[in-house]
């Protein structure tokens, strides 16, 4: 074998390795493409868990009462522009359960108001504030 068919085995083995390499990382590919995501952006799993843990904080200071922490829930809730986390019906829903811890909406009127929302994951927490007695 002369040197010139060197040349050619090995620039065609190198060529092949090649291929056999860039087709095997394509192969591996799972068909899901990470999208790169802005400062402060959720993708769409990290947006269904916050929207889960809020909801459940939610339900379980009303349960407890806890209108600084249904105070806090509100501010961070809205804050957050770019992603919706609750509901219309949850945001008055909190809204509402809200007023009737701080006094600011008689019970009478919150349940009322409450009666009218037909969907939502906070309706039943909240009346259940606006109907008991405050402490």
């Amino acid at each position: 074998m002369n040197p010139t068919h060197r040349v050619w085995i090995a620039t065609l083995a190198l060529v092949g390795f090649i291929v056999a390499f860039a087709c095997r990382s394509e192969g591996n590919s799972t068909g899901f493409k990470a999208k790169p995501l802005a400062s402060g952006e959720l993708d769409a799993m990290q947006l269904e868990a916050a929207g889960r843990v809020a909801l459940e904080s939610a339900a379980d200071a009303m349960e407890r009462r806890d209108l600084e922490r249904l105070r806090m829930l509100s501010r961070w809730v809205r804050e957050r522009a770019q992603d919706v986390l609750f509901q219309p019906n949850d945001l008055s829903a909190l809204d509402l359960a809200i007023g009737c811890l701080d006094h600011s909406v008689p019970p009478s009127e919150a349940l009322a108001s409450l009666k009218k929302l037909t969907s939502g994951k906070l309706l039943i927490s909240a009346r259940s504030v606006c109907s008991e007695p405050s402490q």
